[in-house]
C-alpha cells in the first residue's frame, strides 16, 4: 500500500485529552478561568502586555479593524499573497483595499514599495507575515507611526516567530493577530489570539469581542456602551491550547531540523538557481509553519502543477499558499488595475511540501529525492 505524506498533522497526545476531559468534568465549557489562564500564558510567552483569545484569526482581524476606529471608505494597504478571509474582512468592513506587490525575500510588504503607495487616504497598513516568516515590521512600524498610519499584523501563521530578540506579537504601536486553526503550528481546532501593548486598545478589543457588554460585579446585569460581536473563545479550546503552548518550542525546534534537511537535499538545485527557498538568518527566526520551494520557470520545461500531480501519484500531498487576492474570482475585476509582478510569479511557481512533526528524516529524504529526480529529468 502506498504511504501517504500529508501536508500537516497536529501534534496531540494524552496530555491534551486529559486536559479536555478535566474541563468537561468541571462543567465550565465556555469562556472562563482556563481561557484567562491561556491568555496569561500567551502574554508570558510573547512578552506582550495584552492577549485576548477569540474564536478565529478572521474574527480577530475584523475586531482589530473596528478597534482602531476605521471608517467606511478608508484606505488600507496590504499584499495579495494571503488567505482570502483577510481580504474578505477589509471588503466586509467597506474599506478601500489597495494592493501592493510583495518582495522576494520574505514574500511580504516591501517598505520602499509601501512608501511609494501611501496617500492622504491611507489609514492602516495590514502586514502579512507570510508563512510565519517575519516581515520587516521593525522598519514598517516606525515609518507608519510618523505618518500616523495604524498597523495591524496578520500573524496567522507566525506564532513563535522572532525578529531580532523580539517575538512577533510583542512590538509597540501595532495590533497582532494569530491563528490557532487546526493546520497551524499549535492548535485549538479553531481560534485566534490578539496581542497589543496598548492597554486602551486591548480594553476596546475585549469589549467589542464580547457583544459590547460590561457586567456589573456580582450581578446578572450588564451595560452595553457600544456595539459588538460574539467572538468569544471557550475553555474547551483553552484546555487544548494550554497543553499545545507547552510544546511550541519543541515543535518548532524539530521542524527547524526538518527545514535544514530539506535545504541540504535541495542544495544542488538551489546552487543552480533552479529552486529558491526562504533562508533563515541571524535576525529572523521563522515560526516553522510551512516549507516552500519556488521554481525558476526560466530553468525548467514543465509547469508547477505537473510536479504537484507527479507527487500526488506517489502519495505526497502538496498545496499552494495562497491563491492571491487578485486571482480570486470575486475580486479579479476590482484588483485588475494593480501591478503585482512578484506575487503573480510566486503564485505560479510556489509549492508547499509536507512539513509537520510526524515526519521523520527518512521521509524528508524520500520526498526530496522524488522531487530532485523529477526536476533533473525535466531541465533544459
Amino acid at each position: 500500500m502506498l504511504k501517504k505524506y500529508q501536508i500537516y498533522k497536529p501534534s496531540f497526545d494524552e496530555k491534551e485529552r486529559n486536559s479536555i476531559w478535566s474541563t468537561l468534568k468541571s462543567n465550565w465549557l465556555v469562556n472562563g478561568p482556563k481561557t484567562l489562564k491561556f491568555e496569561n500564558q500567551i502574554k508570558k510567552n510573547l512578552k506582550t502586555k495584552n492577549a485576548i483569545a477569540v474564536n478565529s484569526c478572521t474574527s480577530g482581524l475584523f475586531v482589530a479593524l473596528h478597534a482602531i476606529g476605521l471608517k467606511k471608505g478608508d484606505e488600507v494597504i496590504t499584499t495579495p499573497l494571503t488567505f482570502v478571509s483577510t481580504i474578505h474582512n477589509l471588503y466586509n468592513y467597506g474599506l478601500k483595499i489597495k494592493l501592493i506587490d510583495i518582495n522576494m525575500e520574505d514574500l511580504s510588504i516591501d517598505l520602499d514599495v509601501l512608501k511609494k503607495n501611501i496617500s492622504k487616504k491611507t489609514k492602516c497598513i495590514l502586514v502579512n507575515h507570510y508563512g510565519g516568516i517575519p516581515a520587516k515590521i521593525d522598519e514598517i512600524i516606525p515609518f507608519c507611526k510618523k505618518k500616523k498610519i495604524k498597523v495591524i499584523e496578520d500573524a496567522a501563521t507566525a506564532l513563535g516567530a522572532k525578529l531580532g530578540n523580539k517575538k512577533i506579537g510583542s512590538f509597540d504601536n501595532t495590533i497582532t493577530v494569530f491563528s490557532l486553526q487546526v493546520n497551524k503550528i499549535i492548535t485549538t481546532g479553531e481560534g485566534g489570539i490578539i496581542t497589543t501593548n496598548d492597554n486602551k486598545i486591548a480594553k476596546k478589543i475585549r469589549l467589542l469581542a464580547s457583544c459590547g457588554r460590561i457586567f456589573q460585579k456580582n450581578s446578572w446585569k450588564y451595560k452595553v456602551p457600544t456595539y459588538g460581536f460574539k467572538f468569544n473563545f471557550t475553555d474547551m479550546q483553552a484546555a487544548l491550547g494550554l497543553e499545545q503552548l507547552k510544546k511550541l518550542n519543541k515543535i518548532q525546534k524539530y521542524r527547524r531540523k526538518l527545514r535544514l534537511l530539506y535545504n541540504k537535499q535541495f542544495q544542488n538545485l538551489i546552487n543552480k538557481n533552479i529552486l529558491k527557498i526562504q533562508n533563515l538568518s541571524y535576525k529572523k527566526k521563522f515560526s516553522e509553519y510551512i516549507y516552500t520551494i519556488i521554481l525558476n520557470e526560466k530553468k525548467i520545461k514543465f509547469k508547477r502543477d505537473n510536479l504537484m500531480n507527479f507527487l500526488k501519484k506517489r502519495g505526497i500531498e502538496t498545496t499552494v499558499h495562497y491563491i492571491p487576492a487578485n486571482k480570486i474570482d470575486f475580486y479579479k475585476k476590482s484588483f485588475k488595475k494593480y501591478k503585482l509582478k512578484n506575487s503573480d510569479y510566486v503564485y505560479k511557481n510556489i509549492i508547499s511540501l509536507p512539513f509537520h512533526n510526524k515526519l521523520k528524516s527518512k521521509d524528508i529524504i524520500y520526498i526530496s529525492n522524488i522531487i530532485n529526480n523529477f526536476i533533473n529529468n525535466k531541465i533544459y
